[in-house]
């Protein structure tokens, strides 16, 4: 008589979660009937507790079945299909694992470049360990390697005047990226805010914002206050901010 060796509560559940917790004779499912591990070949007649060879069955079909062997082998190259489709999975996730990793190397390596890259228009002063692990990471995630990239650029062509000017390069990047991150009319509202700063220095920035977002949704088109201050037409102009600090 072959003795039977009892199967593990780990084993009989990763047979169930295989099976999806489904009868694999008459296709009941848990909790509606009482789940067990049967023997595709019966251990009477010399089956073991290999996977292939372990099947989910419900109480009644597996009682029915006894200790006969099944048939066919339907059974068995089912068994067989759903142990690759197991494998396959398993494969495409370390593959996807594996592609997460590769991501993360290349963020670390993104990271440094940027880094690099503002570090290259100056001789004399370098980036900090604070300011590479929480400025430049912050900001790379909001807008990404190419946008910074360009803001860098931008901001030294703009602003580096010596080699003193490193500090507000690296202030004015995130002031160029949010500037660009702007819908068009902000850009414009901005834009107009920073020339009556410079020219009246009595403006009230609070007011001024407020009365060109309004004019803006009354259909005023700003484009004309601006070729106004291009063309250093700022009578016009100034009346208009006496008209807001009144």
């Amino acid at each position: 008589m072959v003795k039977r060796k009892p199967l593990s509560k780990k084993i009989r559940f990763e047979i169930f979660k295989r099976d999806s917790f489904t009868c694999q004779y008459c296709g009941r499912k848990s909790p509606n009937i009482i789940l067990e591990v049967d023997h595709i070949n019966p251990v009477k007649r010399g089956g073991k507790n290999d996977l292939l060879n372990l099947i989910t069955s419900c109480f009644d079909c597996n009682r029915g079945k006894s200790a006969n062997p099944i048939s066919d082998n339907s059974m068995v190259e089912k068994q067989r299909k759903q142990i690759e489709e197991l494998n396959l999975k398993r494969q495409q996730l370390e593959m996807m694992l594996d592609w997460r990793n590769e991501l993360d190397n290349i963020d670390d390596f993104s990271h440094q470049k940027v880094c690099d890259y503002f570090d290259s228009f100056f001789t004399d002063y370098r980036l900090n360990e604070k300011a590479r692990q929480s400025y430049f990471i912050k900001v790379i995630k909001k807008f990404g390697v190419e946008k910074v990239l360009d803001s860098i650029k931008l901001s030294t062509d703009k602003y580096k005047k010596s080699e003193n000017d490193f500090e507000v390069c690296l202030s004015k990047v995130i002031g160029i990226l949010n500037y660009d991150s702007m819908p068009e009319h902000k850009q414009k509202i901005s834009y107009i805010k920073g020339i009556s700063r410079n020219k009246f220095q009595d403006t009230d920035n609070l007011k001024l914002h407020l009365a060109l977002e309004r004019n803006y949704n009354e259909g005023v088109d700003l484009d004309v206050i601006m070729e106004a201050l291009k063309s250093n037409q700022f009578n016009r102009f100034y009346h208009f901010l006496n008209w807001l600090n009144n």
